[in-house]
């Protein structure tokens, strides 16, 4: 039991949501069903971060001894080579689960190996580049909001567009989570650049200077989004979804006045809400729906259960520094003494 609550807690329920969100917002501007097929899209992209996850946990040893120390205990409670399992295993179910679906999403299963295994392998480490490692970051909802969009019918079709209203939507979601990704990386400064990663905050000279970078991209990019409504072809009604500018913002204040690690976490865990939120509110925008009310409500209510539960390796207590020394097989060596 120990074990499987440590995998679940690296997996980390609360941050599988943004994706499938993202997917059922690219399935409604297709003006595809919710049926059967776009089950299996959903299953498809709650995989694709699950296996990223897991994947993350092996590889970022260096860093989280530093910014999450007691994710290092989590990773020799479950096991190295289970959370290397679990990596090829959903790897291989989204890629019958993509078969399944259509030809598109079988070409963009290829993409998403890319992205669950180069954003933070030894090999690539992309996270580890200011722009492209952003960008990476945020193809997370750009990938499955295009493979949304490109549900057709039947399995060799893809959907006629008469607007460019999909490239307009997905292309302001892929800076909207670009913003995202300098954000999550202020809480860990320190740890990122301990471990000589390049990212966008890691470059600022302070982690407060890294704050206000933050801040200014989420505030641009939130305010950006009624405008884009308002000077495109997109529905009128989705501008009230710029609403959720006002959370974001104060998030951000509350993220420049922060002081202490706990502070710094406690902002990337409101904003995860903000954007859950964010997208729910989108997709009920596009189409109006009992059942795009119920996706949305489900996926906050997945996030909080997993925040009342500690079902998560960000969870505060593991903010507290552990020694546990881990070798892992392939590379990093003991990382206790990091």
């Amino acid at each position: 039991m120990a074990r499987f609550t440590a995998v679940v807690e690296l997996v980390r329920p609360r941050t599988l949501l943004v994706t499938p969100l993202s997917y059922c917002v690219g399935v409604a501007v297709a003006d595809h069903d919710f049926d059967f097929v776009v089950l299996l899209g959903v299953v498809f992209h709650v995989l694709a971060p699950l296996a990223a996850n897991a994947h993350n946990a092996v590889t970022d040893l260096v860093e989280d001894g530093e910014n999450v120390p007691g994710r290092l205990k989590l990773v020799e409670t479950a096991g190295v080579r289970v959370l290397q399992r679990i990596v090829p295993i959903s790897l291989g179910i989204m890629l019958l689960l993509s078969l399944a679906i259509s030809l598109a999403q079988s070409i963009i299963w290829i993409f998403s190996v890319f992205l669950v295994l180069g954003y933070s392998s030894p090999r690539f480490r992309l996270k580890g580049l200011p722009v492209t490692g952003m960008a990476v970051f945020a193809m997370a909802v750009t990938e499955p909001f295009i493979a949304g969009a490109l549900l057709a019918d039947s399995w060799w079709e893809v959907p006629h567009y008469d607007s460019y209203q999909p490239v307009a939507l997905g292309a302001f979601l892929f800076f909207w989570y670009f913003a995202k990704g300098i954000m999550k990386n202020v809480p860990d400064y320190a740890g990122d650049k301990a471990a000589g990663l390049r990212t966008i905050p890691a470059l600022m000279s302070s982690q407060r200077s890294a704050a206000w970078v933050a801040a200014v991209a989420t505030t641009v990019v939130y305010a950006a989004f009624p405008v884009l409504v308002l000077v495109s072809a997109l529905p009128d009604r989705l501008a009230y979804v710029g609403l959720m500018t006002l959370p974001a913002v104060a998030n951000m204040i509350a993220m420049v006045r922060a002081r202490t690690q706990l502070e710094y976490n406690l902002v990337g865990q409101r904003d995860m809400y903000v954007s859950v939120v964010f997208l729910g509110l989108l997709l009920f925008a596009w189409r109006p729906s009992v059942g795009s009310a119920l996706i949305g409500l489900l996926a906050v209510a997945v996030m909080v259960w997993a925040d009342v539960s500690g079902r998560d390796s960000r969870a505060s207590r593991h903010l507290d520094r552990t020694e546990p020394e881990l070798s892992v097989p392939g590379g990093g060596g003991p990382t206790g003494d990091r």
